[in-house]
């Protein structure tokens, strides 16, 4: 029975191959920033969340709805 070892000392780096990897990436940010201005404004925390959520939305949105990746295109290989 054969074991491959992969070497110590290598990194495994993630590739980040089109921009819908990068919107996924970033869609939780906008709702951190909400929480975090809650904390430290006076709103209270689920209204922050929820004014963070509206431009995660939209991110979300436009990355199905308005440019949607296509299969065989060069974003998505």
């Amino acid at each position: 029975m054969s074991v491959s070892k992969r070497p110590t000392g290598e990194t495994i780096v993630p590739a980040v191959e089109s921009r819908y990897d990068w919107l996924l990436a970033l869609l939780p940010f906008p709702m951190l920033l909400g929480i975090l201005v809650a904390a430290v404004t006076d709103i209270r925390v689920a209204f922050g969340v929820s004014l963070g959520g509206l431009p995660s939305v939209a991110m979300l949105v436009y990355g199905l709805f308005v440019d949607p990746p296509l299969s065989g295109s060069s974003a998505c290989q």
